[in-house]
């Protein structure tokens, strides 16, 4: 069976607020799935003795999202063991019309994959692969979604320190004094050795190109501004990786090439985003489960020739999305994420349309044989995660039973028993055709009350600046980070 299992210790990572609507529900009830409810007190229960998860309302949304699309799978399995009546045709959109643009790339982008070995060398020199650099940094945080003037502010407070270090002074101590990453702060914000791609790509890219000892400018990442020192550096000689850099290189044109190829298309659609769509854009990203009017899904967003992109249309993609996808979109400024969102999103409708022209369209055939398999992985993701069969015990109703198993399954995810398994666009698919909701604002009162019975905490350590984790904005619409979800959606 080919599945995607998120440990567990990532439900922590699934930072997003799912909302139907109101957010504050009964009082008491943190979820519904058709007559099932998740109380607030349930939620305490699950979490409270489990000391390694952050006690924060977006964990809490996250745990209620679980419970949402195990409860609705619970239920969709209970009347329908096979699943036959469960049309997952729509649900598959994101993924047949990824297939579509990838055929319509191998068709008509073709790169120059040609490469000497002197240029192959050359290029060896620029990118330095397998490298390794041993560097310092001091972090300047900023909250998420600071305004342009809190980010201003923190910035000027980084450059001073940077000119302090130009001056003369110690970078180790100014580390001690001020950087803002637990992780490194106490040895001088020394991070040890590490590859580029371990690194998120601005802090990469300075660190990789400073020589030991230099000192880079003021370089911004989601997480805040730093200031980098470069100490060491180590690389392998070119014979020992040239094989596998060939083929990277390739890749790299590849890409290029269909990158030149989309920009060519957008120009020629003359694509041209609105004035003043930030705040809708991010309020769609952060609660892309709002209940819109039809009013406000019908606003245009985008304009192109033979077409516009709509809230609506915007709505059903982000719905799809991963939660930390959307989470790492929600972090950035706003022209950043329009750009980022609405221009990605409209160039993907722009290639699904040239990809139809072209003759891409999946058969009919295909698309039911596809189902099918989805079903099937579906249904042995349920038996995985103990959902099916469901039997209930003594005078137990189906439901009760249902409650039952889904509380135990999450009650194993938490403790780190049970991986998760992300039911993609399948679950997107089942909440839009079921009463089913989360109410973020009973998050607040999960979290009152775990910290009530955990008490005080110490601070939380926290590693210096990951790569982010790769998530669905630019996606297939029903992709899981490192894997396949019963949808069929290929991961990041």
């Amino acid at each position: 069976m080919k599945t995607f299992a998120m440990r567990a210790g990532t439900l922590a990572a699934l930072l997003w607020v799912a909302a139907c609507g109101d957010d504050t529900g009964s009082e008491g009830v943190l979820a519904r799935a058709e007559n099932h409810t998740f109380t607030v007190e349930e939620a305490v229960r699950l979490l409270a003795g489990q000391p390694d998860l952050p006690n924060e309302p977006q964990v809490v949304t996250a745990l209620a999202d679980l419970w949402v699309d195990y409860t609705l799978l619970a239920r969709q399995l209970s009347q329908d063991s096979t699943l036959a009546s469960l049309e997952v045709g729509p649900m598959l959109q994101g993924r047949l019309e990824q297939e579509m643009i990838l055929a319509l790339r191998d068709s008509v982008i073709l790169a120059d994959t040609v490469m000497t070995e002197d240029e192959l060398r050359e290029l060896f020199v620029a990118y330095a692969p397998g490298a390794q650099v041993r560097a310092r940094h001091i972090l300047f945080g900023f909250p998420l979604q600071a305004t342009d003037a809190e980010r201003d502010s923190v910035r000027a407070e980084a450059q001073a320190i940077r000119d302090r270090i130009a001056a003369g002074e110690s970078f180790e101590d100014l580390a001690r004094q001020y950087s803002q990453d637990p992780g490194s702060a106490s040895s001088g914000g020394d991070l040890g050795f590490f590859r580029r791609d371990e690194m998120v790509e601005p802090f990469a890219v300075a660190a990789f190109e400073l020589e030991p000892g230099e000192l880079s400018e003021v370089v911004e990442t989601p997480m805040g501004f730093h200031v980098i020192r470069t100490e060491e550096k180590e690389t392998p000689a070119f014979e020992d990786v040239a094989p596998q850099f060939r083929q990277q290189m390739i890749q790299m044109r590849s890409v290029e090439a269909e990158s030149l190829y989309v920009a060519t298309m957008a120009e020629e659609a003359g694509l041209t985003i609105e004035d003043d769509v930030a705040e809708v854009v991010r309020r769609i990203v952060e609660t892309p489960d709002i209940d819109l009017s039809r009013g406000a899904r019908g606003r245009v967003l985008v304009r192109y020739q033979g077409g516009t992109l709509t809230v609506g249309e915007l709505q059903t993609f982000m719905q799809a999305q991963l939660p930390e996808g959307r989470a790492q979109l929600a972090q950035q400024p706003d022209s950043v994420l329009v750009e980022n969102v609405l221009q990605g999103l409209t160039q993907r409708e722009l290639l699904v349309a040239e990809a139809e022209e072209q003759g891409f369209e999946r058969t009919e055939a295909y698309v039911d044989s596809l189902s099918a398999a989805v079903k099937v992985q579906l249904r042995e993701a349920a038996m995985v995660l103990g959902l099916a069969p469901i039997q209930p015990e003594g005078t137990e109703s189906m439901e009760q039973a249902i409650d039952r198993t889904v509380e135990a399954l999450l009650r194993r995810i938490v403790s780190g028993q049970q991986d998760v398994i992300p039911l993609g666009m399948v679950a997107t698919g089942m909440r839009q055709s079921s009463r089913a909701q989360v109410f973020p604002m009973a998050a607040i009162a999960v979290v009152q009350g775990v910290a009530r019975v955990r008490g005080p905490a110490p601070a939380p350590a926290a590693s210096p600046i990951p790569a982010p984790t790769p998530g669905g904005a630019a996606g297939d619409g029903a992709g899981a980070a490192g894997g396949q979800t019963p949808d069929g959606g290929a991961g990041g």
